[in-house]
């Protein structure tokens, strides 16, 4: 399959891994799949080839992908409901992305609370705080936050939380809120201090393709100190492609990528790597 200028994305496949890589690949087909816990696949970008992506992710044996629907965009809504309708293996995520706060409505309240109710939804998200594009203002930004923390209690639903420079102040809200269930921070870039205070919580930190670039040292140190049972592999796509696809289109297939930096990173193998991720995916779900 090739997007964005004829640049193939594939999952570990033993074609590429030689005999040896064959009989690892083979074990490892017989463990969970990849995850991508957060895609974007309602873009534009895929729509000449976003069902053909999804069923060479499935193919190919991954275990789930994570689909993010946009409230403020009716399209997306109909998109991803079509996606978790036809695919098993696919949940959604739908909430009030911080950098729309401020075109909050009744309307978009009303769009959450339908897909919430007619679909198969895995959380609340992404929903939290920008306080570094700052493209709604932040007082908008809290308030349309807290009431996405009240709907994701209401519907007993985890959440998955944007924050870029906020952490401090998505976790005074959820301290404040005493939200109860499942947070996962979906492509983590703060640093270890807040990792930390995220991961006392017991909540979850996803990482992306991110982790690959080159200056990404100090992110690589918060993945190194992220216990298993607490984090997520996703890609974000069609955004953050891994090196060595950087500035390209992304793609859920290139969340392999994203998987293998965690596991030589951690110093442990993909199936343990990729069992203990189906375990925490699962985990939410209960």
């Amino acid at each position: 399959m090739s997007i964005d200028g004829g640049m193939r994305f594939v999952p570990i496949a033993p074609d590429h891994l030689g005999r040896e890589g064959e009989l690892r690949y083979n074990a490892f087909m017989g463990h969970s799949g990849l995850i991508d816990f957060h895609c974007h696949l309602d873009d534009p970008c895929f729509d000449e080839n976003r069902w053909r992506i999804i069923d060479d992710c499935f193919a190919s044996g991954f275990h789930a992908l994570v689909a993010v629907a946009d409230p403020y965009n009716e399209r997306s809504l109909e998109l991803t409901a079509e996606m978790v309708s036809r695919y098993a293996g696919i949940d959604g995520t739908v909430g009030a992305h911080p950098h729309q706060a401020n075109q909050y409505s009744g309307e978009v309240e009303k769009r959450i609370l339908a897909f919430l109710a007619g679909h198969k939804v895995l959380a609340v998200g992404e929903v939290g705080l920008d306080f570094h594009y700052d493209l709604s203002p932040r007082e908008i930004q809290v308030a349309v936050f807290r009431r996405q923390v009240a709907i994701a209690r209401e519907h007993v639903l985890p959440l998955v939380i944007h924050s870029r420079q906020a952490e401090d102040q998505v976790l005074q809200i959820l301290d404040q809120e005493k939200f109860a269930l499942p947070v996962v921070f979906h492509c983590f870039t703060g640093d270890g201090d807040a990792a930390e205070q995220i991961l006392r919580r017991g909540y979850f930190l996803s990482f992306s393709g991110i982790i690959t670039f080159k200056n990404a040292d100090g992110l690589r140190a918060v993945v190194a100190k992220t216990p298993l049972e607490r984090l997520f592999s996703e890609t974000d796509s069609p955004y953050l492609a891994p090196e060595p696809e950087r500035g390209r289109t992304n793609s859920p297939l290139a969340v392999s990528r994203v998987a293998e930096k965690i596991s030589a990173i951690k110093n442990t193998d993909m199936i343990t790597l990729l069992d203990q991720i189906a375990k925490n995916y699962q985990g939410l779900k209960h």
